[in-house]
């Protein structure tokens, strides 16, 4: 409309014509918020779409961090493992070392007292032989004591 028609309007159809732009201004105001609230909803969704991204990124991180902790732990145990293995081994050569010297001096001990113990039962074999020899010879002087005893008489 031109300055001209807008001067021939009366002031209720001008006051119409205000209202009808109000109305209209009113009306294209919410529909500028629906379009903000949309694009801040794209905006959100934009970021959380990128913050998905880098969490599942940082996730993958936190995955490889795990896998690369867990692969160490097992590599520990292996190792740990080995050298326990090494150690029990060790043990037991060191216990078989200690158990052949044990039975050495058991047997070397064995053989000492086998030794003192014929020794003292050769002494004693002795100790009887010559008291038997003594008792023999006892008897026998009894006896020719007692022949001389009765050849007196």
């Amino acid at each position: 409309m031109t300055d001209k028609e807008l001067r021939r309007l009366s002031r209720g159809e001008l006051l119409e014509m205000l209202i009808a732009q109000a109305a209209e201004n009113d009306q294209l105001k919410n529909r500028l918020e629906q379009a903000e609230a949309q694009l801040r909803d794209r905006k959100i969704a934009i970021n959380n779409a990128g913050s998905l991204a880098e969490a599942a990124l940082s996730l993958n991180g936190v995955f490889q961090a795990a896998e690369a902790a867990a692969q160490q732990y097992l590599e520990n145990i292996e190792r740990i493992s080995g050298q326990q293995d090494a150690i029990c081994r060790d043990m037991k050569e060191q216990a078989k070392q200690e158990a052949a010297e044990i039975r050495q001096e058991a047997q070397a001990y064995s053989q000492k007292v086998h030794a003192e113990a014929d020794a003292y039962w050769k002494q004693i074999v002795a100790k009887a032989a010559k008291l038997l020899a003594d008792q023999e010879a006892l008897r026998e002087m009894i006896q020719a004591a007692g022949e001389v005893g009765t050849d007196e008489k």
